[in-house]
């Protein structure tokens, strides 16, 4: 709609996982090397997680187009589903044909199929993206699925791609089996203040605009709002760049992004901005000569006639009691209160004393002989 107005040659903020609009942030990068030296290394379970629209899709994506030929991937996006329905996607996905609705000759065929690849040195790869939402009876099928392969010809690469629960999940007892097949975690995490700028300006380069749209200060908002989350950076530059079309205006300054802030409800347990309607009836309320006063015109009205009548009643209660005071001393003078001194020492309590000697007890005499 935009693009002719503005030059692009394609739209720079596509929500669609476009690799030409890669931009490889510090830790983009670290998670890609951690998958990829994971799948060089022995089968095993591989987790990449993070906030919601961080970019772990577009990840993904780009790893698969990066593997080799020898890599059979099974790429499953619907994570709510049960353990044998996950099986019967990833069959289709590997091209097996699926003998029929008995498991154990699902299972059956995929050990041969695995015993296949091995021996032609091929890897098989199944990645699940929105893994959070995998019920943990897929969880522990996940884990017997790991064990039910032959030891000496192994093939089978797991990668778990999900949200920040998926790493709380992990740690659970009944799944101690498959957590000790992963390495380690890597982890997704929003950009930084040069980074989202630097993205937006990657993006608008590739569209075949390399001058800045943006000004400093409408950059420095889109820092604020979006907190490095690539889908929101994409949301409100894609809106700044429609309200800029419909205003005529090639440059897009802070006043835009605080337009399409109001408009977008990216943070619902936020306190909700006012409509474009609202303010429209503010300003017509404010501009409105007779009638009702304004709605802030009447609250500060009111807020002025309480503090009007809190400050009368303290003044009355401070008179009233100054009156007191005034009668209780006019009565007469105040009976003088005598304290009785305490003294300096006391004296030492009186203890029964001890004589220091005492007369030897009297001792029967013997009767006198005659």
């Amino acid at each position: 709609m935009y693009k002719a107005f503005y030059g692009f040659t394609r739209a720079p903020f596509a929500l669609t996982a476009d690799p030409q609009f890669l931009y490889p942030s510090e830790n983009y990068q670290d998670c890609l090397f951690y998958l990829r030296s994971g799948l060089a290394q022995d089968p095993g379970v591989l987790v990449l997680t993070g906030e919601s629209g961080t970019g772990k899709t577009f990840l993904l994506h780009n790893l698969v187009h990066s593997l080799d030929t020898n890599m059979h991937v099974a790429f499953v996006v619907h994570a709510k589903l049960n353990a044998l329905e996950l099986l019967h996607y990833a069959w289709c996905e590997w091209g097996i044909d699926i003998p029929g609705p008995s498991k154990a000759a699902l299972l059956l065929r995929f050990k041969h199929f695995l015993h296949t690849q091995a021996l032609n040195h091929d890897k098989v790869i199944l990645i699940i993206d929105e893994a959070h939402y995998l019920c943990l009876d897929v969880l522990e099928e996940l884990q017997w699925l790991i064990n039910f392969e032959d030891p000496a010809h192994q093939a089978l690469y797991i990668i778990l791609v999900g949200q920040l629960p998926l790493e709380e999940t992990l740690k659970r007892p009944e799944l101690t089996s498959l957590s000790q097949r992963i390495g380690s975690n890597c982890r997704l995490v929003p950009l930084k203040a040069h980074e989202t700028q630097e993205y937006i300006e990657t993006r608008l380069a590739v569209a075949g605009v390399p001058d800045l749209v943006f000004t400093s200060q409408a950059m420095q908002e889109i820092v604020v709002h979006a907190k490095g989350i690539p889908r929101v950076i994409n949301l409100i530059c894609h809106g700044a760049l429609v309200l800029g079309f419909t205003d005529d205006t090639r440059t897009i300054g802070r006043t835009i992004i605080h337009r399409v802030m109001q408009g977008l409800n990216l943070y619902p347990s936020a306190k909700p901005m006012r409509s474009s309607t609202h303010l429209r009836h503010a300003a017509h309320e404010q501009q409105a000569p007779w009638g009702r006063p304004p709605r802030r015109l009447a609250l500060v009205a009111g807020i002025v006639a309480l503090s009007l009548l809190g400050a009368g009643v303290a003044l009355h209660h401070s008179l009233a009691r100054r009156t007191l005071w005034e009668e209780t001393t006019r009565s007469g003078a105040r009976p003088a209160v005598v304290i009785p001194q305490r003294p300096g020492w006391h004296d030492p309590p009186l203890l029964p004393q001890r004589p220091r000697w005492s007369d030897p007890p009297l001792l029967p005499q013997e009767p006198q002989r005659e």
